[in-house]
C-alpha cells in the first residue's frame, strides 16, 4: 500500500534542461569569443603601432646628448669660454638590487657617493631603500661617475656646463649662459645662434633588470658643436688694461673709469674695460655708459675747419687774455694768453678759441652734422646687448649756447668706444672705421663662416687736415696739456679733456671726468687708447689723471709678446736719445765714448731693454701758464727765475715678489719710481717693499739676469 506523499521514480527517464538557460549560456559564450576576437583585432590592425611603439619605448632608450657650445677665443686663439660635458645623478633606491654574495649595490652606491664628495645626509637618503627618488645636486664629470651608472636604479641626465675663463672685465664682456644653457647677457646672448649647437641621440637596449646594452638595433646621432668664435679681443692687453686701471684708481682716488685700446688701421678692439668701486666692472661700460668728453672733441672741429679752408694752424685767435663772455655766459682758459694760433688752441686746450672758431664758423646743422658724421648720438654696431647710442640732440632743440658747449664737450654725451673711433679717424688718415669685436667665425669643421675686414663707415677729413691735427695732437704730449702721456723713445699724440659731471652741477659738489685719447706711434698709428677717470681726488687734470694711465698701458703693449703692433713701424720711427752708458743691460759699456743710442732692433729687443728705455722719468705736464714760444715779448736784459724743485710725494714701494722681471718693473714704475736691476734674489727691492720713498726714487729689483 501507498501513502500519497509517495511518488513512483522513473528509472530510465533522462533529467530534462531548461532551453532558455542554455541559449542564454551558449549566446553568452559566443559574445565574449566575439569580444576577444574584435579586441584581438582592434589591438593587431588599429593600435598596433601604437602598442609596438609602447613595447619599443620600454625596451629601448633615448639618450638625448646635449650639443657643445662654440668655443670663444681671443685673437690668439687663447680660450675664454668653453663647454664641458657634465651629469647630474638621479637615484632610485627602492630600484636597488638585493645584495648577493657577489654583489651588493647598495653599498657600492654608498662608496661611490661617498668618494665623489656627497654630502653624508644625502648618502643615507640615497641608500634609503623605502625611498622611490633622490636627486644628487652636483655636476660630476661623465668619467667620475662611470662606475656608478652600472647600479640598477642610478640614472644620469647629462648636460653642459660653460666654463668662462680669462679677466674679470673680460668675462662681462663675454657674458653668461642661463640654466637652460642659453646666451643670457654679453656675446653669449648676441651670438647664441651660432654657438648654439645641434642636440645628439643616443639608442640603447634596457632588458628586464634594467640593464642598458648596446645594440646593432640601436643608433647614434652625435651632437654637433656651434661655431668658435673669435674676438679681436687681444688677452694680454685686456689684463694690461685692467691692471692699469685698477693702478690708475689707487693713485688718483678716482671712483671708476674706463680704458679702451683700438687699432686705428682695421677697427678692431685689442682691449676694453671699465672699473667701479675698486674693482672691474662685469659688463663692457665702456659701451653701454655714456658721458660728457670734455675738450677732446675739440681737434675734431679743427680738423674740418682746416679741410674746408676755413681757417689754418697758423691762423692767430683772439683769446681775450683767458676771459671772455658770449651773451652774458663766461669763458676762461686755463693757460691765459691774448692770442693763440689755432695750432695752440689744441696744444693749450683754450676753450675761448674753439668756441670763437665754431660758434663763428660754422652754422649749427654744420656743427650737428660733423659730430653725427664722427659717430655720436649712433649705435656702433658691435654685436653686445645693451649698448647706448649716447645723446646727440637735433639742432631745433640746441639753445643760443649749444654750439660753443658742444665745442667743449659738453651737451653731449659719448661712449668710450665712440671716442676712440673719432681718434682712429684722425689716426688712419680721416676715414671712420665700423669697430670689430669678432675677429672671425668658423663653423664645426673649422670651414671659416665669417673674417672680419676693414670696412669704412665714410670720411670725415681729408688727409691733410688730419695729418696737421696729429701734428697738433704731438705738440700737446710734447709740450702742452698731455706731457705726462709721453715716452722716451717714441713720439705720443692726443688731446687731454676735464669735464664737470653735469650731476654736480648746482650741487656745490664738484665732481669731474678727466679724460686722454692718445695715439701711437705718430708718424705711423698703431694704437689708439681712450682712457677716462671718474672723480679724481686731487688732481682733476685728464693730462695729469689719465695720461699717466695711457703710457703705461703703451709701454704694456711694447712689452708683450703677443702685441699686434708692427715691430718694423717701430724700428723705423725710434727716436735718438741719450742714454748712460750703462743704461741697456749690458749692451753698452762704461767705457764707451758715446752715451748716445739710436734704437734700430725694437722688433728683437729683450723685455729688458724696453724696459730700461722706458722706465727713465718724465716730467709732469705743467700746472702754471707758460708762454707761447715765439709770441713772447721780452725786455731786455731778462734773467730768468730758476724754477722751483718740484715736491715730490711719499709712496709706498710694492711687493713685486713672484712677479715675472718685466711685470715687475712695470708695477715698480707704475707705483712711480725708477727701476735699475741688478743681479740678485729675484723679485727682492732696495728699499724693500713696504716702506715709503719719495716719487722718482730709484728702486733697486734684483734678477737672475746679468
Amino acid at each position: 500500500m501507498t501513502t500519497p506523499n509517495d511518488q513512483p521514480t522513473p528509472n530510465n527517464e533522462s533529467v530534462r534542461v531548461s532551453r532558455g538557460r542554455s541559449v542564454v549560456l551558449h549566446l553568452s559564450l559566443v559574445l565574449f569569443a566575439v569580444a576577444l576576437l574584435v579586441r584581438a583585432g582592434k589591438v593587431q590592425l588599429v593600435e598596433g603601432e601604437y602598442w609596438a611603439a609602447r613595447g619599443n619605448n620600454q625596451r629601448n632608450v633615448l639618450d638625448t646628448l646635449p650639443a657643445p657650445r662654440g668655443r670663444i677665443v681671443d685673437d690668439n686663439g687663447v680660450p675664454l669660454a668653453v663647454s664641458r660635458e657634465q651629469v647630474k645623478l638621479i637615484i632610485s633606491p627602492n630600484q636597488l638590487r638585493a645584495p648577493t654574495e657577489k654583489r651588493n649595490d647598495r653599498d657600492t652606491l654608498i662608496n661611490e657617493l661617498t668618494r665623489l664628495g656627497v654630502p653624508r645626509a644625502v648618502v643615507r637618503r640615497a641608500a634609503d631603500t623605502t625611498r622611490k627618488y633622490v636627486a644628487i645636486n652636483k655636476l660630476f664629470l661623465p668619467s667620475e661617475v662611470k662606475s656608478l651608472l652600472n647600479v640598477r636604479g642610478v640614472t644620469a641626465e647629462r648636460t653642459m656646463q660653460r666654463i668662462p675663463s680669462g679677466p674679470d672685465g673680460l668675462q662681462g664682456l663675454v657674458g653668461r649662459v642661463n640654466a637652460q644653457g642659453e646666451g643670457a647677457t654679453g656675446l653669449e646672448l648676441s651670438l647664441d645662434s651660432l654657438l648654439t649647437g645641434t642636440v645628439g641621440e643616443l639608442r640603447t637596449l634596457r632588458d628586464a633588470r634594467g640593464r642598458l646594452w648596446s645594440s646593432p638595433q640601436g643608433s647614434e646621432v652625435r651632437a654637433r658643436p656651434g661655431h668658435t668664435v673669435k674676438l679681436t679681443i687681444n688677452r694680454q692687453y685686456q689684463e694690461l688694461i685692467e691692471r692699469e686701471l685698477l693702478l690708475a684708481m689707487q693713485r688718483t682716488g678716482a671712483s671708476g673709469g674706463d680704458l679702451v685700446v683700438v687699432n686705428p688701421n682695421d677697427g678692431a678692439i685689442l682691449g676694453m674695460a671699465g672699473a667701479r668701486d675698486g674693482r672691474i666692472a662685469n659688463n663692457a661700460r665702456a659701451l653701454t655708459e655714456a658721458y660728457e668728453p670734455g675738450s677732446v672733441l675739440k681737434p675734431m672741429f679743427v680738423a674740418r675747419l682746416i679741410e674746408q679752408g676755413r681757417t689754418t694752424a697758423s691762423s692767430m685767435i683772439n683769446t681775450e687774455g683767458g676771459v671772455w663772455r658770449l651773451d652774458g655766459r663766461p669763458f676762461e682758459d686755463t693757460h691765459k694768453e691774448d692770442a693763440l694760433s689755432v695750432f695752440d688752441v689744441i696744444r693749450w686746450s683754450s676753450n675761448i678759441g674753439t668756441v670763437k672758431l665754431v660758434t663763428g664758423l660754422m652754422s649749427r646743422d654744420e656743427t650737428y652734422e660733423l659730430l653725427r658724421d664722427y659717430g655720436f648720438g649712433t649705435m656702433s654696431g658691435l654685436p653686445y646687448p645693451s649698448e647706448t647710442p649716447g645723446i646727440l640732440r637735433q639742432p631745433a632743440e640746441w639753445t643760443s649756447l649749444s654750439a660753443a658747449s658742444l665745442s667743449m664737450g659738453y651737451e653731449i654725451a659719448v661712449t668710450p668706444v665712440q671716442l676712440a673711433m673719432a681718434y682712429a679717424a684722425l689716426a688712419n688718415g680721416g676715414e671712420l672705421l665700423e669697430p670689430a669685436l669678432i675677429r672671425e667665425v668658423r663653423a664645426p669643421d673649422s670651414t671659416l663662416v665669417f673674417r672680419h675686414e676693414r670696412r669704412v663707415v665714410r670720411r670725415v677729413a681729408s688727409e691733410q687736415s688730419a695729418a696737421q691735427v696729429r701734428e697738433m695732437l704731438k705738440a700737446v704730449v710734447d709740450s702742452g696739456t698731455g706731457r705726462a702721456a709721453g715716452l722716451t723713445v717714441f713720439e705720443v699724440g692726443g688731446k687731454t679733456g676735464t669735464a664737470r659731471q653735469s650731476s654736480s652741477i648746482g650741487t656745490g659738489e664738484k665732481t669731474y671726468d678727466a679724460t686722454f685719447a692718445g695715439m701711437f706711434p705718430m708718424s705711423d698709428p698703431q694704437l689708439v687708447v681712450v682712457a677716462r677717470m671718474i672723480n679724481p681726488q686731487g688732481e682733476i687734470f685728464g693730462g695729469l689723471v689719465a695720461g699717466p694711465m695711457v703710457r703705461g698701458v703703451l709701454l704694456g703693449a711694447l712689452s708683450a709678446r703677443s702685441s699686434s703692433i708692427d715691430r718694423r713701424v717701430l724700428q723705423r720711427v725710434a727716436q735718438e736719445i741719450a742714454l748712460p752708458a750703462d743704461s741697456l743691460s749690458g749692451n753698452a759699456r762704461s767705457g764707451d765714448a758715446s752715451a748716445s743710442r739710436r734704437v734700430v732692433n725694437i722688433a728683437g729687443a729683450s723685455a729688458g731693454d724696453v724696459d730700461s728705455l722706458h722706465t727713465m722719468p718724465i716730467e709732469p705736464a705743467p700746472r702754471d701758464v707758460e708762454p707761447t714760444p715765439g709770441r713772447v715779448i721780452v725786455a731786455l736784459p731778462y734773467a730768468a727765475e730758476e724754477a722751483p724743485a718740484p715736491v715730490r710725494e711719499m709712496r709706498t714701494i710694492p711687493s713685486v715678489r713672484g712677479l715675472s722681471t718685466r711685470e715687475a718693473a712695470r708695477t715698480l714704475f707704475a707705483a712711480g719710481f725708477d727701476v735699475q736691476l741688478q743681479r740678485g734674489v729675484p723679485g727682492r727691492t732696495r728699499p724693500e717693499a713696504g716702506r715709503s720713498a719719495r716719487q722718482g726714487t730709484i728702486v733697486v729689483l734684483e734678477t737672475t739676469r746679468q
